[in-house]
């Protein structure tokens, strides 16, 4: 083109860049699914540059060295006013600007991920900062973290944000647990329904209360030697997971070392606990070449494919014309809606493999911390315990004859004692530790995304919250709260009990305050399994076993070195337990 150089056309680049810079903000910043999109925009990026190249030197006639020039300031003024924009925009325009928060916190949320990598301890600045400005806290550019129990039913009908598909933006190839869309979550939600009913869980206790037994044979201390519980405890609950998701388990308590998938998995916490913020960036990592199906978290991705892949193939080997056995897992219920199609199965392999995946982290990687800190409080109060030990006795009286039906070695007759969940059940102070538990140690500390409708909410006459918003309800700061509970940082079981069961009233002043499950559509389906497992254990556990610290110094570090990795990460926990006297295996 005769008569435009180089030097005429390049002023005009930066001024064109930077418009560009603007506008592409402006389009984009209400486009939630570009951020697993990451890859796809640095790919139409690259095409763009190198079509600039070609233009640059084929009608600008420009060298090769002015071309690639005329690129990086492209390339540099669209970045830098990108980045202004956001910036100024975030910090003095954005819809959220009027809530209190971390100057940081506004303009990126790589601040939240620099307060999760201090020691893991991002559930403690959440609760520094309510403390500080009250109920409402913008913690992110469209985050804000809410304390205020009245918005839970407003905020738990609100739909997921995109941070549940960061591993995929198709929702055909994630999970039950990842998809997005409320028609479809309601549909595919319905055969766990199923395999987690009371009535099926019922059917799967007898494998349940075997690896149950056998996790307490293995944590006997008749020398008086120190057992680290929190990976006694992991081991058997991820055990249990296996029992109950595939039928079979892991291995971790036969071996008395953790199942390598399983381990793998509990390595990539630590990623996840630093990187929850930015899905964009866990997109990238997870669909990096060389990277997707290398590490810890592959390793344990392969395993819950090939237990999937295992369980289809023995269903598909019943013979059509026989009657199918009954179903003894849940997965068994997941792959059977998954053969049979329809809106409750799981629409591709892949969303089934994630189904198979998720049953275990959100089985497991839970009840572990819960139980683990049931431990160490029941330690940390030896009169509770006794009362607890108590009370099962009388609900579990012995049984002369030595029968069992616990999983247990009960031959020797005499006191031995036969244990039941429906007897555990029965027993007020048993259900009342867990339930204390969980509200001191919820696993998700710092609670779940949800996305604002673009009308925004009105939580009540003096709180508007804007659309198209993420907002956080931290279960670890609204369940220590002195508004809603009573002596809010202490392990106070009775606040649950009724009177007449030994329970102390008005401890607990607003109970919908308690949402470790999460509540509505989204609430955990596997609540009553989490409660059946954590009652055999800690009600096996009181007729069996006195317990103790290992050391004092095993009781003073556990709470300040309790870690959130995305879920709550309890440190080791030295313990011994005693068989008690007068009482045989259980």
């Amino acid at each position: 083109m005769e008569g435009i150089t180089p030097e005429k056309h390049r002023p005009n680049l930066w001024l064109a860049s930077a418009v560009a810079g603007l506008a592409f903000h402006a389009f984009v910043q209400y486009i939630d699914i570009l951020d697993v999109l990451v890859w796809y925009m640095l790919g139409c990026f690259a095409v763009a540059a190198m079509g600039m190249f070609y233009v640059d030197v084929r009608l600008y006639h420009s060298t090769p060295v002015d071309a690639a020039k005329d690129v990086v300031t492209t390339a540099t003024s669209f970045t830098l006013s990108l980045t202004v924009s956001i910036l100024i925009y975030r910090a003095f325009f954005h819809r959220l600007r009027r809530f209190p928060g971390p100057f940081a916190a506004k303009l990126t949320r790589l601040w939240s991920v620099y307060e999760s990598s201090k020691a893991f301890k991002y559930h403690l600045k959440l609760e520094e900062l309510h403390k500080k400005h009250g109920d409402v806290v913008r913690i992110g550019p469209r985050e804000l973290s809410i304390t205020r129990a009245s918005a839970l039913p407003q905020i738990a009908g609100c739909r997921k944000p995109i941070f549940y598909q960061q591993a995929d933006w198709n929702r055909k190839r994630v999970g039950m647990l990842e998809t997005r869309d409320l028609e479809d979550h309601r549909n595919r939600r319905k055969p766990w329904e199923k395999g987690l009913s009371l009535t099926e869980v019922a059917k799967y206790d007898a494998d349940m209360q075997a690896t149950i037994g056998l996790f307490l044979d293995q944590i006997a201390c008749d020398r008086g030697q120190r057992i680290n519980a929190t990976q006694w405890i992991a081991m058997l609950t991820y055990d249990l997971m296996g029992v109950v998701a595939f039928g079979k388990d892991f291995g971790s308590l036969h071996a008395t070392k953790e199942n390598p998938a399983i381990k793998g998995l509990r390595e990539s916490r630590r990623a996840l606990g630093v990187l929850f913020p930015v899905p964009w960036l866990i997109n990238m990592l997870h669909n990096t070449p060389g990277l997707a199906n290398a590490g810890a978290m592959a390793l344990f991705r392969n395993y819950c494919a090939g237990l999937v892949e295992e369980k289809r193939a023995t269903l598909q080997s019943h013979p059509e014309s026989a009657t199918p056995p009954p179903p003894n897992d849940v997965m068994t219920f997941l792959i059977r809606a998954f053969a049979a199609g329809g809106p409750t199965a799981a629409p591709t392999l892949s969303a089934l493999h994630s189904d198979g995946r998720s049953l275990v982290v959100a089985g497991a990687d839970t009840t572990h911390s819960a139980l683990t800190a049931a431990f160490y409080h029941l330690a940390a109060h030896p009169p509770t315990y006794a009362r607890l030990q108590a009370a099962m006795d009388a609900a579990c009286p012995g049984d002369n004859s030595g029968g069992d039906n616990s999983g247990g070695d009960n031959s020797s007759g005499g006191d031995a004692t036969t244990f039941s969940h429906d007897a555990a059940k029965s027993v007020p102070l048993l259900d009342a530790v867990i339930t204390e538990t969980l509200r001191l140690h919820p696993p998700l500390p710092g609670g779940t995304p949800r996305l604002t409708p673009p009308e925004g909410l009105r939580l009540d006459d003096s709180l508007r919250i804007p659309g198209d918003v993420h907002v956080w309800v931290p279960p670890w700061v609204v369940q220590r709260d002195g508004r809603y509970f009573e002596r809010p940082e202490e392990w106070v079981p009775e606040r649950w009990m009724r009177v007449e069961d030994g329970g102390v009233e008005g401890l607990v002043r607003e109970r919908r305050a308690w949402f470790t499950f999460w509540v509505g559509m989204f609430g955990c389906a596997g609540k009553q399994l989490a409660y059946w497992e954590m009652r055999s254990v800690l009600g096996r556990l009181a007729l069996r076993y006195d317990i103790r610290f290992a050391s004092a110094q095993d009781g003073k570090d556990f709470e300040r070195d309790m870690k959130a990795m995305w879920t709550l990460a309890p440190p080791p926990l030295g313990m011994c337990f005693r068989e008690r006297k007068l009482r045989k295996k259980i």
